[in-house]
């Protein structure tokens, strides 16, 4: 697994607020594009940052750093499409 990398401060802000207005969002990774509910960001035991999503196929948590942007689908959300940008240098622990 890659090293993780910190996102930027400004992408997380908008991620919180998506997990506490509970948006739903269109979310675009590597490995595809998931349309789910925000719940919450956690760290996880590995030092990574997660969002965990709802949909129809149940909770997931995806690593912060491996998505490339999300865009709010609720109305009345108070954000557009956000991309993501990973630091360029990895998390050093």
């Amino acid at each position: 697994m890659q090293p993780y990398r910190i996102i930027d401060c400004h992408v997380h802000d908008h991620l919180e607020l998506a997990c506490i207005r509970g948006y739903q969002l269109l979310i675009e990774t590597s490995d595809g594009d998931i349309t789910a509910t925000a719940i919450t960001l956690t760290t996880g035991a590995d030092k990574c940052e997660y969002l965990t999503v709802k949909n129809e196929a149940g909770e997931q948590a995806i690593r912060l750093d491996h998505i490339l942007a999300i865009t709010p689908l609720s109305q009345g959300a108070t954000f557009d499409r956000v991309v993501i940008a990973a630091a360029k240098k990895p998390r050093e622990d």
